[in-house]
């Protein structure tokens, strides 16, 4: 688990210090919150407090990085790619689709040990501010390989650091 920790860190920690100055209204601080479970729901948290840095530019190739506790109370770690459109307004907010994929370690179902996935990456992000906007993604239930996933849907709330 520490090596995992490690290895993450380090791709967070490359990819952070390719950050330009100029470009940081892309970058954002990301606090993990809520997980939705559409089965099975009474044997998981819906609580999934975590911290985690995103950079996704506009019509850019972007990265995300970060930790969380899991439904299951594990220590999930993450760290991937993502593509941003640009925003458009919708009412009066702005709102973004991403899409990309990540390295996900975390436990999948209940009593197993957490293992290492990589998973799509669908969200959309809609401000709540100028500096803060809520991210919405989630999974489909999917069997594939003789194995199962339940449906999810998780929120994160990200920080603009500009």
């Amino acid at each position: 688990m520490l090596r995992k920790l490690a290895q993450i860190t380090f791709i967070g920690l490359a990819c952070l210090s390719k950050s330009h100055a100029a470009d940081r209204n892309d970058d954002y601080f990301v606090l993990n919150t809520v997980a939705i479970h559409f089965e099975n729901y009474e044997d998981r948290n819906a609580a999934v407090p975590g911290v985690g840095w995103e950079r996704s530019p506009t019509r850019g190739l972007g990265w995300h990085v970060g930790t969380f506790s899991d439904s299951f109370g594990s220590q999930a770690l993450y760290s991937g790619v993502n593509y941003a459109t640009p925003p458009a307004r919708i009412l009066t907010r702005d709102v973004r689709l991403l899409l990309g994929a990540t390295v996900l370690h975390k436990q999948y179902h209940p009593d197993t040990d957490p293992e290492t996935k990589v998973v799509p990456l669908p969200a959309m992000e809609v401000s709540l501010t100028d500096k803060v906007v809520l991210n919405i993604s989630g999974s489909p239930e999917i069997d594939y390989n003789g194995s199962h996933s339940n449906a999810v849907m998780f929120f994160q709330v990200k920080m603009n650091v500009e």
